[in-house]
């Protein structure tokens, strides 16, 4: 039986395999445009964005709803992730709106950000980003055709 992992204010190897593993379940659930654990001061603790257009369409509560299926089922894995930990945004959430704007490179995947301010319009304290997508204007793409592409950042 998996262990829950525990996440505080340090991000630790663990919780960065354990968030890639439930990932690439989320992504045969649905369609994302964009994964990162963010630590933020006010929280003091970390927590796993996943941002995907069904949040706008479905509702934050539908989309949790699968996020707990995938991560109750999740129970091969050594780790699990705290359900807590969880946060289901969309590409108008501040801080996924932010890392669009980054700029360090062709595109940000598996990368680690520290201190960022962006543009003037926000800071990033801490993060570690699984991939950043392009957003698209349609809500009806498959998820195959949803994640193909990377942002440009």
């Amino acid at each position: 039986m998996a262990k829950e992992l525990y996440v505080g204010e340090i991000l630790t190897d663990e919780m960065i395999i354990a968030g890639k593993q439930f990932l690439q379940q989320i992504e045969d659930v649905m369609p994302i445009t964009a994964s990162f654990w963010l630590y933020t001061q006010e929280a003091e603790v970390w927590r796993l964005y996943i941002a995907t257009s069904l949040v706008a369409t479905e509702g934050p509560r539908k989309v949790y709803d699968k996020l707990l299926n995938v991560l109750d089922a999740n129970q091969k894995h050594e780790y699990v992730i705290p359900a807590v930990c969880l946060y289901a945004a969309d590409d108008n959430n501040h801080y996924v709106s932010l890392l669009h704007n980054v700029r360090l490179s062709d595109k940000l995947v598996d990368t680690r950000l520290s201190g960022v301010g962006i543009n003037g319009s926000g800071y990033i304290e801490d993060a570690y980003i699984y991939r950043l997508y392009e957003a698209k204007e349609s809500s009806h793409l498959s998820s195959t055709a949803f994640n193909e592409k990377p942002a440009v950042a």
